[in-house]
């Protein structure tokens, strides 16, 4: 389980996040409009941004305001909203990238052939520089790279943000079938279009707190 007690976070002295309570058991869809605190959220729990009050707790581990590097570790993984693929690698090294900060070369293959069986149609643009990809590609990618390390909790920041109405039905799919899994996933998403289809829990957010 993940559980979020009385969380606060400040961005350049501006609160964003207050007293926020969560618990996540299984999968579950925070919904809210821009600007409500989502990604905050997100990159609080992975450890980007610093956490001014309050604990973050999973699997009885404090994960509170611990180095994001850290994360892949603890078998959590995170699809940030703006995909942040590095132009300089191609598809293959981008998907392996948090194995490389595990320093656990040994499992490579077998973590890659994992991960392009969930969703084979990477196998078609793998040797590809990422710059080259479309930004539905590029979501596939970076689905596939939190998938690598992300075994126990997947965060997905708005997977279905900007991409085409295809697309977004096939990231619906492939999320299905995550939740068939033993493991906890957080979407985020600005309305439950999406969401729903998932059957995830739908949790609401305004103004930095949970409704």
């Amino acid at each position: 389980m993940l559980e979020i007690k009385n969380l606060h976070v400040d961005i350049q002295n501006i609160n964003i996040l207050s007293d926020l309570n969560l618990k996540v058991k299984k999968f579950s869809s925070i919904i809210g409009r821009n600007g409500a605190g989502k990604t905050t959220l997100m990159r609080s729990i992975i450890g980007v941004l610093k956490i001014r009050k309050g604990s973050i707790i999973f699997e009885d581990k404090n994960l509170t305001n611990t180095n994001s590097h850290l994360m892949s570790k603890l078998g959590i993984g995170y699809m940030p909203e703006d995909r942040r693929l590095v132009p300089e690698l191609n598809v293959r090294e981008n998907i392996l990238t948090p194995v490389w900060l595990l320093k656990n070369k040994t499992s490579e293959k077998q973590e890659l052939d994992r991960v392009l069986e969930f969703i084979p149609e990477i196998k078609n643009f793998l040797d590809r520089s990422s710059f080259q990809l479309s930004g539905g590609q590029q979501k596939l990618v970076s689905l596939a790279r939190a998938m690598i390390v992300g075994k126990k909790l997947l965060l997905l920041d708005e997977p279905f943000e900007g991409v085409a109405p295809a697309l977004a039905d096939r990231l619906v799919e492939l999320i299905k079938s995550l939740s068939k899994l033993n493991l906890i996933a957080l979407i985020t998403e600005s309305d439950e279009t999406y969401s729903k289809k998932i059957n995830s829990e739908i949790i609401r957010i305004e103004r930095g707190k949970i409704l």
